[in-house]
């Protein structure tokens, strides 16, 4: 009998070069297609994209069945979207989960960045404060979507958003503490302490 888990379909939406085994992973990054021209590779020193994530821009839709994914775990990925954005593809989550199903945001925490200004004495926290948040979009975002940000959340928001995408429950969460069984090979450290995490399921 084939592995319950080996069927499940499970989707990264923009996985940087993080991709899990077993998972749809997703990111739209133009140095994707690049990387694997040798010639542009050696020449631009691309990032090393592994062979099974996919450039995929998820704003045209989530190319899955409704109600047959089980899992979708998306990190730092949201507050490139405008808000309008956000909402559709969080709708198209809802759409694409399976009754039961889990979906895992992290985000940087604008309420972070916020109480570490608020504490600063420094004369130019202000400006900390603004360059923390990387609203300053420029030509580097056609080759890579993520270098900079559309929006920032707090729980509040994104709690918001999940609800208004269709979700009953959204609720804040630690660093790994998920019904996502492999959240230890999706959830990075080196992210832990400028993230926020919101789970729900469908």
């Amino acid at each position: 009998m084939p592995d319950k888990l080996q069927n499940e379909i499970k989707i990264n939406i923009g996985c940087g070069v993080s991709g899990l085994d077993g998972w749809y992973n997703f990111d739209n990054s133009l140095t994707i297609t690049l990387s694997r021209i040798p010639l542009a590779n050696r020449l631009l020193k691309l990032p090393r994209w592994p062979k099974d994530v996919r450039r995929y821009d998820v704003r045209k839709g989530l190319p899955f069945k409704t109600a047959s994914v089980r899992y979708i775990y998306s990190s730092h990925t949201f507050e490139h979207f405008t808000y309008a954005e956000s909402l559709k593809i969080a709708r198209e989550c809802f759409r694409v989960l399976e009754a039961g199903g889990v979906i895992r945001i992290a985000v940087p925490d604008l309420g972070l960045i916020v109480r570490d200004y608020l504490a600063d004495k420094n004369a130019l926290a202000s400006h900390t404060f603004i360059s923390r948040m990387m609203l300053n979009h420029s030509l580097q975002d056609f080759v890579h979507p993520g270098s900079n940000h559309s929006q920032m959340f707090d729980a509040r928001s994104l709690e918001h958003l999940l609800r208004e995408g269709g979700f009953a429950n959204p609720r804040l969460r630690d660093f790994r503490d998920s019904a996502i069984p492999e959240i230890e090979g999706l959830e990075l450290e080196v992210r832990r302490d400028e993230s926020l995490y919101v789970e729900t399921q469908k």
